[in-house]
């Protein structure tokens, strides 16, 4: 699949979802913060760092794996992309996680229309995608982490007994 007008459906379908589930919290009546804030478990992260992971995967995807440059947002990726550690102190308001996921999504969708999605880039661990693949790999990926901020939302409702 590297018809880009399938791709970028693909795209818009798990963004819808991931911005359903923070659209939900903030309608819930619950304290938003405390919700972005709550962890599922010892060690495991919170709301707001599933969906920024999300906004720092789409920066440094794009602009460190394929493109072979820096991030736009050196100070996101370090916090929230692959390999870092969701932080207590560091929790985000619901504002700044959109305007985060916006920006790098716009960004994202703006390269591919772009892109040659058959060019095919050299990864960690010898692996080759083309950029179609990596379009691809990015909508799972986003959709894997709402699905984790949907369980945390989930387990919130439960532990806090919120209907």
């Amino acid at each position: 699949m590297s018809d880009l007008k399938t791709i970028l459906s693909l795209l818009d379908f798990t963004r819808e979802r991931l911005i359903g589930s923070l659209d939900g919290i903030e309608k819930s009546g619950q304290n938003v913060q405390q919700v972005l804030a709550w962890r599922p478990g010892v060690g495991r992260a919170h709301i707001a760092w599933q969906a920024m992971h999300c906004a720092a995967t789409h920066d440094k995807y794009i602009n460190v794996r394929i493109k072979g440059t820096e991030p736009n947002d050196p100070s996101l990726c370090e916090s929230f992309a692959g390999g870092s550690t969701p932080s207590d102190t560091n929790v985000p308001l619901l504002a700044v996680i959109r305007e985060k996921l916006i920006l790098n999504f716009d960004a994202f969708k703006t390269f591919l229309n772009s892109a040659d999605l058959s060019k095919v880039t050299d990864f960690p661990n010898n692996v080759k995608r083309t950029t179609a693949e990596s379009a691809i790999l990015l909508a799972w990926h986003e959709a894997h982490h709402q699905g984790q901020i949907h369980l945390t939302w989930n387990l919130y409702k439960a532990v806090h007994g919120v209907s």
